[in-house]
């Protein structure tokens, strides 16, 4: 009789399993999400069009350049992990690459959360995490809304999170190492981290969460050296919301007041957690994003339609987890009713958030009207390389084949075109006499469904104002 390896356990081979059948569930959902809105024309240049650029710098080997931000993305965010989509970028290069890639990503962090869930706590949650998982509101946020740089975050927190609760050092650090190449304000978490080893593991004594606590602070100070050498002026105007310099500044709303808007972050972190994961040590990881959050005037890191809510989602489930060990609590005792109602919350916000996005089956393989008509006054009427100025919805459609700039009244481009649509609601959208006033002085206009390029007279400074 064959007998299986001792280092190879069937628990263990069922979980890996398991997790890599949910992974290969969820990269297929949430890449058929992401490649409908980009059929659909939702996609946008922020941030599509922006990373794409960014790919694109990187695959011909120089520093990651986006003429949408204007300026080095190494001073935007300190994210040397994205040095990999100029590797894939180089072999497939076209924006919906970093679309897919990141589909790839998140559903391998939810796949390592539902293995450990049935390794340690059996096949039944692990089933109901993966569902809970998969249809989580902060997940499906960061997958419709094109991509950034915190896709990364998700498998590096649930593999910390993991260590953490395993004793496993090793594997701690090496997660902690990701996170810090992967975003600026990361160091913070992984500081919370070394408190969190420190709690959870008193008998080590101090070296090991002294060490967590150490690469954390070092890895703010290399970010935000960095971005201070490649950003203008002060440095990256992140910064701005919480008083700190003033340049780079995005022109997003902004507020100062003491709004209970701020809290959201933290309700959503607790849904996401199903309630009783509140109670586990791994709550400490998630409180850096939530201050940082909830102290920022800007009011997007408040907002549950962003990305940002994607660094809670692998700590909230594997606190829940952690919590649950033994099994779901009887839903007839209290914190069987938290976790029903905390269910039914997660799974309705999510629930919500496909029906805002609007997207639909038919989109992931029906190119809409307004794509088509981008891509054929572009081909038709720009040379390849023109310096095109283009409005929100536009610019990631004509990436990389021309040089594209922001439609923005901040960012002043110098181009030769200009390319906009007449969608009647979108953000950062060019007022309607803006737009009139582009044809106007333009030397040549065409015009093809709502879609409309103008040509200028000549290479000139354009400020989309009435």
């Amino acid at each position: 009789m064959t007998q299986l390896s001792p280092r190879v356990s069937p628990d263990r081979r069922s979980a890996v399993g398991l997790g890599a059948s949910v992974a290969v569930v969820a990269a297929v959902f949430y890449a058929l999400l992401a490649i409908g809105r980009w059929r659909a024309g939702n996609s946008a240049n922020y941030d599509l069009g922006i990373f794409a650029q960014g790919a694109d710098a990187w695959s011909r080997g120089q520093w990651p350049e986006s003429h949408i931000r204007g300026l080095s993305l190494l001073g935007d965010h300190f994210s040397p992990l994205l040095a990999s989509w100029g590797v894939l970028w180089h072999f497939w290069p076209t924006p919906p690459t970093l679309l897919i890639t990141q589909a790839v990503l998140l559903a391998a962090g939810l796949g390592v959360i539902v293995a450990y869930t049935r390794q340690v706590a059996g096949l039944r949650l692990a089933l109901f995490v993966a569902v809970v998982g998969l249809m989580s509101r902060a997940v499906l946020t960061t997958a419709m809304f094109d991509v950034h740089e915190v896709a990364y975050a998700a498998i590096a927190l649930a593999v910390l999170c993991i260590a953490l609760l395993q004793h496993r050092f090793g594997w701690a650090v090496a997660a902690s190492v990701w996170l810090l190449l992967t975003k600026e304000d990361m160091g913070l978490t992984v500081f919370a981290a070394g408190a969190c080893w420190w709690w959870m593991h008193r008998g080590d004594g101090w070296r090991r969460p002294l060490i967590l606590a150490g690469l954390g602070v070092a890895g703010v100070i290399v970010a935000m050296l960095v971005l201070g050498a490649f950003a203008p002026g002060s440095g990256t105007g992140y910064l701005a919301y919480f008083g700190i310099g003033s340049s780079n500044k995005l022109p997003v709303p902004e507020d100062h007041s003491l709004s209970p808007q701020r809290l959201l972050p933290v309700l959503m972190y607790v849904v996401t957690a199903l309630g009783i994961g509140v109670r586990s040590k791994l709550t400490l990881l998630a409180i850096p994003t939530l201050l940082w959050r909830a102290a920022s005037s800007n009011i997007h890191y408040w907002a549950l339609d962003f990305h940002y809510d994607l660094v809670l989602w692998p700590i909230g489930l594997l606190a829940f987890v952690d919590v649950c060990r033994k099994g779901l609590p009887r839903l007839r005792s209290r914190g069987g009713v938290v976790v029903a109602i905390a269910t039914v919350a997660s799974l309705a916000l999510g629930i919500a958030e496909l029906q805002q996005r609007a997207v639909t089956p038919s989109s992931t393989v029906r190119t809409a009207p307004v794509v088509r008509d981008i891509r054929s006054l572009a081909g038709d009427h720009l040379p390849k390389g023109a310096k095109v100025a283009t409005q929100m919805d536009v610019g990631p459609y004509l990436v990389p084949r021309y040089d594209v700039y922001s439609l923005r009244p901040d960012q002043r481009p110098r181009v030769d075109y200009v390319m906009f649509t007449d969608k009647a609601r979108w953000t950062y959208q060019v007022p309607v006499c803006a737009r009139r006033r582009l044809v106007r002085e333009g030397t040549e206009v065409w015009r093809r469904g709502i879609v409309t390029l103008v040509k200028l007279p000549s290479t000139q400074v354009i400020t989309p104002t009435c």
